[in-house]
């Protein structure tokens, strides 16, 4: 691979060269396409897609998916913590009192 221009990161997706342009941390991204890669391949050898296309909008929601339920787990865990905070508050109130 060539070496990308500054602010450019060269990477690989499902044997697919690109250079990416990044105002983060190129690492991370670095992390991110690999992660993408593995999860294509994972799912072109589940579905037998070979189409790449398919293959994206597969992974796509795949990991739309993966968020959904993640930010529902995120809700439930903020509603349980609210609901701790007011129970320590009202325990310290009566505690006070």
């Amino acid at each position: 691979m060539n070496e990308p221009e500054p602010g450019f990161v060269q990477v690989k997706i499902y044997d697919r060269d690109y250079a990416l342009r990044t105002t983060g941390d190129p690492e991370r991204l670095h992390r991110i396409c690999i992660s993408l890669d593995k999860r294509m391949r994972e799912i072109a050898e589940s579905s037998g897609t070979v189409d790449t296309l398919k293959l994206a909008i597969l992974v796509a929601l795949s990991l739309a998916d993966d968020l959904d339920r993640i930010r529902e787990e995120l809700k439930k865990m903020d509603e349980s913590l609210s609901r701790r905070s007011l129970e320590c508050v009202s325990m310290l109130e009566r505690f006070l009192a």
